[in-house]
């Protein structure tokens, strides 16, 4: 194994732990504050997003030319609203209402769902595979909200609709900026996505007051919230940064841990429990992007959760 690939796989296996374990940590702040999802949101993206453009200035790109032309300018308040703010309010408010493994498995049915759209626009039938995968990730997703009996649905309709809602809001976060993202670079759009996102947020949370919230945390809590902002933005910079060494399909793979890790961590930390129609529920979520990563017989798109 050469150092490259060394190196790739160290930050891929490192930026997934890091995203699964924002998720329970998400939870554990918000069983130890008062704080709501959407000033948790607020704070998340305006200072996720000015750590990533500062980054990127500190590296001496210019960060402002995505405002040059007003179809990169209308593209990027879109993605920031609807694809930004929009998925992450609904994986949060998942984490809310339920818990962090299942935000993260609604997330990973990002994938499938693009893989049906994609079907749709082209007109074109999807793959053995990606059929294959289709069934897997909606038998997964049965599991979860049902663990296993129709008549002892363990889920919440308010969970089940945010549920949805981020797997959704994750599709269309990946699908909406291709060309933006082709034009101006990843980074740059998710940092200003994030920063406007935050924007948004704040101007029409007419609620939110800095001198409030930092009433609402302790050192403890705070040291958290800190905490959760860092390691979920480094898992970001992470992945882009495995691209340089890895293969997308040897990432999507490799990412498939995430909720493996949000599992582990809830249960042994915050004391969470599953069904074993639910953990099955959550295998086959995982084998479902696992199989859209599968090669095909025709060179056909695949897309990751990182993607989103």
């Amino acid at each position: 194994m050469n150092n490259g690939r060394r190196i790739g796989l160290m930050m891929i296996i490192t930026g997934a732990t890091l995203w699964g374990l924002s998720g329970p940590m998400i939870q554990w702040l918000f069983q130890h504050t008062n704080v709501s999802s959407i000033d948790f949101l607020t704070i998340r993206l305006l200072l996720a997003g000015i750590f990533i453009l500062a980054f990127l200035l500190i590296k001496k790109q210019n960060i402002f030319h995505i405002w040059k032309h007003p179809k990169h300018f209308i593209q990027l308040i879109i993605f920031s609203i609807l694809g930004m703010l929009g998925a992450q309010y609904a994986f949060i408010e998942t984490v809310h209402i339920s818990n962090a493994v299942t935000a993260t498995l609604f997330q990973f049915l990002g994938p499938v769902l693009i893989t049906i759209y994609v079907a749709f626009e082209q007109k074109k039938f999807p793959a053995s595979m990606q059929i294959l995968a289709i069934i897997t990730a909606l038998t997964g997703t049965y599991f979860i909200i049902t663990n296993g009996s129709i008549e002892n649905i363990v889920l919440s309709k308010a969970a089940i609709t945010f549920g949805l809602l981020t797997a959704i809001g994750f599709t269309f976060y990946t699908l909406h900026p291709v060309s933006l993202i082709k034009e101006c670079g990843t980074t740059i759009v998710i940092g200003w996505g994030m920063l406007i996102g935050g924007i948004a947020l704040l101007i029409c949370n007419r609620s939110f007051g800095w001198n409030q919230i930092s009433q609402t945390f302790t050192l403890q809590t705070f040291s958290m919230l800190i905490l959760i902002i860092t390691s979920g933005t480094l898992s970001f910079l992470l992945y882009i940064g495995s691209l340089k060494y890895l293969a997308a399909t040897e990432t999507s793979i490799l990412s498939s841990i995430e909720p493996l890790v949000a599992a582990i961590v809830s249960i042994a930390w915050l004391n969470e429990s599953f069904g074993a129609y639910q953990l099955l529920g959550g295998v086959c979520i995982v084998l479902s992007v696992i199989f859209l990563t599968m090669p095909q017989k025709e060179r056909e798109p695949t897309f990751s959760t990182e993607q989103i």
